[in-house]
């Protein structure tokens, strides 16, 4: 599998080479293009490969997520399929080694090797509340690439040690950094005067993928600039 991320950083595309009988799972709708070698079948709920009906359930009515993946296989000869995501940014492939896992904000995920396994990670009601995002990380784990994307530009911070991160702009991180929520600032008038809020303390020596802009706060901006829907 080759994988080609064209038109960065705003409006990428994510090319996929398959060699004959390979397969990319991608999250349902995130496929632009596809040539006649790609044969096409929806993983459903009762999947075993993507975790069972209670996993897939989970990521659709509790982390927000469609449970339905869909796998793409090149047949009788080698094959392309292209991937996008649905808010214009970039996007990024981390490799899996078999000896990590990452841990990935359910919206950006958006395609992987079958031989990346995905499930749920619960946050926890309080922080999910707190923090105002989901309350699921996708956990992949196995080995080969998963491609992700961003809302804006890739930051990818090698750490080693603590760093504090709005909690909108997080995108994914390796199994090797611990998190808490806090405040940003002492004090529940404090933090809200700072226009912060909560914050994620993460810490520990792993990747950190970081998204450049927030898109709950850029839908908050744009949103009353919109004239009204029809009805």
């Amino acid at each position: 599998m080759l994988i080609d991320i064209q038109y960065r950083p705003a409006h990428t595309l994510a090319i996929v080479q398959l060699a004959h009988g390979e397969t990319v799972t991608a999250e349902s709708g995130a496929m632009v293009s596809m040539d006649r070698h790609i044969q096409v079948r929806t993983d459903g709920p009762m999947s075993k490969k993507r975790g069972g009906f209670l996993k897939g359930l989970g990521r659709a009515v509790l982390g927000g997520e469609t449970f339905f993946t869909n796998d793409f296989t090149a047949q009788g000869a080698p094959g392309q399929v292209t991937f996008a995501p649905t808010l214009t940014g970039d996007m990024v492939v981390h490799e899996l080694d078999g000896h990590e896992d990452l841990f990935i904000q359910g919206s950006s995920f958006v395609a992987s090797a079958t031989s990346v396994q995905l499930d749920t990670k619960w946050q926890g009601f309080v922080k999910g509340f707190l923090s105002g995002e989901s309350m699921f990380f996708l956990r992949a784990h196995g080995t080969g690439p998963v491609i992700m994307n961003a809302f804006g530009a890739v930051d990818t911070v090698d750490l080693d040690g603590e760093l504090i991160v709005d909690t909108g702009h997080l995108v994914a991180f390796t199994s090797g950094i611990q998190y808490e929520i806090s405040r940003a600032a002492p004090g529940l008038i404090a933090s809200f005067l700072s226009g912060e809020g909560f914050v994620l303390k993460v810490r520990g020596r792993g990747r950190l993928y970081l998204q450049t802009r927030n898109p709950t706060e850029y839908g908050k901006t744009v949103g009353p600039k919109l004239p009204p829907r029809q009805e």
